[in-house]
């Protein structure tokens, strides 16, 4: 598993997830990207498309760091889950607890609220 941030010029802070946010993957990754995520005060954007699969311990590392933010005043976003992580999102009930995008321009226009707040 593997992610790279990329701080845009509105002062959002994309993220984009790479792999298989399985026991494994997520233990990969867990601590860097809570600190790159959820130490930051940074509306969020998590780049879902090359995710190929997720289990509850990706969903649990999602949904802590959107915890994280929403301590600051904050917010993340998903953006363009595949069909399979959607369907496994869904299934969880995260669409009440995280907004789901396929638009970029969109979940922009919806983490620009946390700048103004």
């Amino acid at each position: 598993m593997q992610f790279e941030v990329t701080h845009l010029d509105n002062k959002i802070k994309q993220v984009k997830l790479i792999g298989r946010l399985d026991l494994k993957g997520t233990n990969e990754i867990d601590d860097a990207f809570s600190f790159a995520v959820g130490s930051s005060k940074a509306p969020t954007l998590i780049d879902m498309s090359e995710v190929e699969f997720i289990a509850s311990i990706g969903m649990q590392m999602l949904i802590s760091n959107t915890r994280s933010l929403a301590r600051r005043s904050s917010k993340l976003v998903l953006l363009n889950p595949t069909p399979l992580v959607r369907e496994a999102l869904v299934t969880a009930g995260f669409e009440s607890l995280i907004p789901m995008y396929d638009d970029f321009d969109t979940a922009c226009a919806d983490l620009q609220t946390a700048l103004v707040e």
